[in-house]
């Protein structure tokens, strides 16, 4: 019988595009999803599901027995949230259950799925919950000494257009003429990689990495007016986008969270606009053998087009 890889987080916009890459390879998957419902059908039939919430020990010590190799995708990565003790139970306690659960049942690979902002300078003084947790989760994994831990850069391609695609989210918005003004960052870089490069260096590191390395998962540094610049390029279509001062942002983002306070959403935070003010450029990181990332715009048009498509379709 071959060996069973676990699957966390897979119906996520990463998680998505990982399981089809386990699919692709063959072996046994088991996935552990809140809501198995949203596993495309296709996906479903040849997958063993388990139905739990990650912060539940007790489910993710059923969903640990019989793995070899576990994959943690599975975060809480909103850019707010109303009850904030989610992002601890999220991203920090269950990383502790799951790394404990993965010891006891002789896991013999474990990839933690981070992020590029723990691999920046300013990861010393978290700037949101998101990247502290992460921080802190990150620091449990590497206590499994199996782990191998990942750290994607800016995600960006085919997938829902939620939080975590928040990049597909902002080309999109682009596109349609719905994104009249981005923050005034000094053109301050950050990491964009593709999300199928993604997925692949994932699985890459569990079948060619090293127990214990950090390896970062990135393609092209860029600012976010490039980034823009080369989708105007790319798709013929050419919007005007203003620069709106840091102070301005930040008092935008503050009546955000009072909104959120009162059942609203929340598309952005104080704590993100500080962030997305700092340099987030990959440079000088290792990643896993045989990484490969695709060009940027190779990436940026694939991305369109698939935007476009859904668009008929819809």
């Amino acid at each position: 019988m071959s060996e069973l890889t676990l699957l966390t987080g897979a119906t996520g916009f990463i998680g998505r595009h990982v399981l089809d890459r386990l699919l692709e390879r063959g072996g046994r998957v088991r996935v552990f999803v809140r809501h198995p419902e949203l596993l495309p059908p296709t996906s479903l039939a040849r997958v063993d599901v388990l139905r739990g919430d990650i912060r539940d020990s007790a489910a993710l010590e059923r969903a640990v027995r019989g793995a070899s190799t576990v994959l943690h995708l599975a975060a809480c990565a909103r850019p707010w949230c109303r009850h904030p003790e989610e992002f601890d139970q999220v991203n920090l306690h269950a990383v502790g259950n799951l790394v404990a659960a993965a010891q006891r049942h002789g896991v013999r690979r474990f990839v933690h799925v981070s992020t590029v902002l723990t691999l920046l300078p300013h990861s010393t003084r978290p700037l949101t919950a998101y990247e502290r947790t992460k921080l802190a989760g990150e620091r449990l994994a590497e206590q499994c000494e199996v782990a191998t831990i990942v750290h994607p850069g800016r995600v960006y391609g085919p997938g829902p257009l939620n939080d975590a695609n928040g990049a597909t989210r902002v080309i999109a918005a682009y596109l349609a003429g719905h994104f009249p003004f981005r923050l005034a960052d000094h053109d301050v870089l950050a990491n964009y990689v593709h999300v199928d490069d993604v997925a692949a260096g994932i699985v890459l590191a569990a079948t060619r990495g090293q127990a214990g390395a950090h390896y970062a998962l990135g393609g092209e540094n860029v600012s976010l007016r490039e980034l823009l610049a080369r989708v105007a390029s790319l798709s013929g279509v050419h919007h005007r986008v203003l620069p709106i001062r840091p102070g301005l942002a930040l008092a935008g983002a503050a009546v955000a969270e009072a909104w959120g306070r009162l059942g609203g959403s929340v598309p952005i935070s104080r704590g993100w606009v500080r962030l997305f003010l700092e340099d987030q450029r990959l440079t000088d990181c290792a990643s896993p053998p045989g990484y490969t990332p695709r060009p940027l715009d190779v990436g940026l048009a694939e991305t369109i087009a698939w935007l476009r498509a859904e668009r008929r379709s819809a």
